[in-house]
């Protein structure tokens, strides 16, 4: 008998075929794609009908040549070498696609989706600013200048080899138009009109002036790939395909499991650990006062979940106490469950922040991230505390009667709220973030077999799902941001895997990979290299696998450590060995920088087990010209807890 995975890799590829002939069908006929010399240059058809072709303005003093190459079926390689034939003392160099088509959807991935509409930030909207083209660099980019645009018939997607000296580095332009839409590469580097220069904030733009001597060359790499239109914008896959293909894999060292999680048990112990009135449990991380030493951030620092991840924490204290009998870890752990599973409210709602019981503040916010962390620790922790001989049958009811509030609140499309005040009011429900809820949902119904929580979270998973299939994105899941993000998706992630595990439908694990490709336009495929004296080059520190926090934060961080155990399943349940890959390529990334409590960065000597959030790879977070700390100095407890967390979840694997 075949095993189960060649069974599920057998109908994975029966399912892809499908998919190909029907994308064919679709377009009338097998594509046959073809470069042809034109007037124009080199025109790219699909027999006789015209799909695009290359765009290489003139500029003066430079000759060029170009050379096309067939990686395969729907991939070519343009390789335009440029040739100074004369000294130049500036240069702009521009090569790129014209796909011959108006675009219904278009993307530069973790900068812009379809011109970043959606959301109420002041992030870049449109592909223009001050009625210029926008220019931005391929630092920004997860795979190095990406740009994907549908037309009425083919999807197009461009992107380069990531630069291999810094006199390399260039830019990239989307211009969607009513019947033509351009990928076009610009060297040397910019940002034009403006950059994006932090939250909401512009400043002018900026363009590097680089000379050329007589006979001296530059080189564009560009890969250009297509596919036929497909519903819900399965189109972009083979493109994600080809690029992780093509992507080299550096792996960088770090500490083994074993000591990951003995450094991050320390962390929370020796400086996360907060005692005050009557709170007990973990403070949101640490900052440097004024004379240069750590301490636990003053204000908004007590959080159940999000940022603060006590429940997660509280947890992984207990299993601590499993592995190792450390009578502390136990103690620490409950004591943290016990003081935050008294926040519940007589509606059922949750406080999410121990400050707000501190200092009286009765009306603050009470977010649908939080709480659906809450309530699916809550139910794991229960569990856990049974295993340690602790009856903690108020653990249950907490997560239930958060589950049963929001039943209660549900809309009739099935969506959830965004957040709500503590008496039940929706605050707002935009958004993507409810489906942080919908876990938790899952959660109940195994547990009690009630439908009503069933019934409940597939409606509002429905919902949510059909807006990342007709969108091609999510949104808001990041507490300070207002815009599309990749944190959204996580909770859709889980929940299919989740779902799949209780149905056995396979239609979830094709929503998981749908997820999974929006999640990898987030995913950095490459190293960026930068100049002797940056805090990266000073340190080491690589930025393949990482993922940019959303179109509003275009920073680095650890994140999708969180779902790594979700990438190593799909992995399984579908064959494809692309999502184990990316999933170590995500766990090599997010493990850097983990502080042995010798670790000294910009000039300060970490606690043990500590680690900072935001990695600045591009001009975001820089002031024009300013060559500041690429890496940050917030100490904050989430990448901690979700690292323990995934060490929790993938024992034995």
């Amino acid at each position: 008998m075949l095993s189960r995975y060649y069974l599920l890799k057998s109908a994975r590829i029966l399912t892809i075929a499908v998919c190909l002939v029907l994308a064919a069908v679709s377009c009338g006929k097998e594509s046959d794609l073809h470069w042809k010399k034109s007037a124009d240059g080199m025109v790219l058809t699909d027999g006789e009908s015209l799909i695009g072709k290359l765009d290489i303005p003139n500029a003066e003093g430079i000759s060029h040549k170009v050379r096309i190459e067939t990686l395969d079926s729907a991939t070519f390689k343009a390789t335009v070498t440029f040739k100074a034939v004369e000294d130049m003392d500036s240069v702009r160099l521009e090569a790129g696609f014209v796909h011959e088509s108006e675009s219904g959807f278009w993307m530069i991935p973790a900068v812009s989706y379809n011109g970043n509409d959606w959301g109420r930030g002041k992030e870049p909207k449109g592909a223009k600013a001050d009625g210029q083209w926008r220019t931005v660099s391929f630092r920004r980019t997860p795979i190095p200048g990406a740009m994907y645009s549908e037309g009425k018939r083919y999807a197009v997607a461009t992107w380069t080899e990531a630069p291999k000296s810094l006199k390399e580095n260039y830019s990239c332009s989307l211009r969607p138009e009513e019947n033509r839409t351009d990928h076009h590469y610009l060297w040397p580097e910019e940002e034009m009109p403006v950059t994006y220069a932090n939250r909401d904030h512009f400043e002018p733009g900026w363009r590097n002036q680089m000379p050329l001597k007589k006979g001296e060359t530059v080189e564009f790499r560009i890969y250009i790939h297509l596919n036929p239109v497909q519903e819900g914008h399965r189109s972009m896959r083979p493109f994600l395909d080809k690029a992780w293909e093509l992507s080299p894999k550096p792996q960088v060292e770090i500490y083994s499991n074993d000591k990951l999680w003995e450094l991050g048990i320390r962390y929370a112990k020796e400086s996360l650990w907060a005692e005050e009135g009557s709170y007990k449990g973990f403070s949101i991380g640490l900052i440097l006062d004024e004379n240069g030493f750590w301490r636990q951030r003053p204000a908004w620092k007590y959080e159940i979940g999000w940022c603060g991840q006590n429940a997660s924490y509280a947890i992984s204290m207990l299993r601590d106490y499993q592995k190792t009998g450390s009578k502390e870890s136990l103690d620490k752990g409950i004591a943290t469950l016990d003081t935050w599973s008294k926040c519940g409210l007589p509606n059922g709602l949750f406080i999410t922040h121990y400050d707000n019981i501190l200092h009286n503040h009765p009306d603050g916010a009470l977010d649908a991230c939080n709480l659906g962390t809450a309530a699916v620790n809550f139910f794991e922790a229960y569990d856990v505390a049974k295993e340690c001989g602790m009856e903690r049958p108020e653990y249950e009811r907490v997560a239930y009667s958060i589950c049963d509030f929001v039943v209660s609140d549900q809309q009739e499309n099935g969506c959830y709220a965004k957040g709500w005040r503590p008496d039940g009011e929706a605050i707002y429900r935009e958004g993507t973030i409810g489906c942080f809820l919908v876990p938790a949902m899952v959660e109940a119904y195994r547990r009690s077999g009630d439908q009503k929580y069933l019934d409940s979270g597939l409606k509002a998973y429905r919902h949510y799902i059909s807006e990342l299939n007709e969108n091609g994105f999510t949104t808001a899941g990041a507490l300070d941001t207002w815009c599309i993000d990749k944190e959204s998706s996580i909770s859709l992630l889980r929940s299919a895997i989740r779902l799949y595990r209780l149905t056995g439908s396979k239609e979830y694990i094709e929503d998981a990979v749908a997820i999974s490709y929006y999640l990898s336009t987030w995913l950095w495929h490459y190293d960026e290299i930068y100049p002797e004296g940056d805090n990266f080059t000073e340190y080491g520190y690589h930025t393949f696998g990482a993922t940019s926090v959303s179109v509003q934060h275009n920073h680095l961080d650890p994140y999708a450590l969180y779902w790594v155990p979700e990438w190593m399943e799909l992995s399984d349940l579908t064959g494809d060995p692309q999502w184990k890959e990316k999933a170590e390529a995500i766990w090599r990334c997010g493990n850097q920088f983990v502080s042995d409590g010798t670790l000294e960065i910009n000039g300060h000597v970490r606690p043990a087990g500590s680690q900072n959030e935001a990695y600045f790879e591009c001009s975001w977070g820089f002031s024009t010209g300013d060559n500041g700390k690429r890496i940050n100095d917030w100490l904050v407890a989430w990448p901690g807890a979700f690292r323990l967390e995934t060490l929790r979840r993938l024992e034995g694997r």
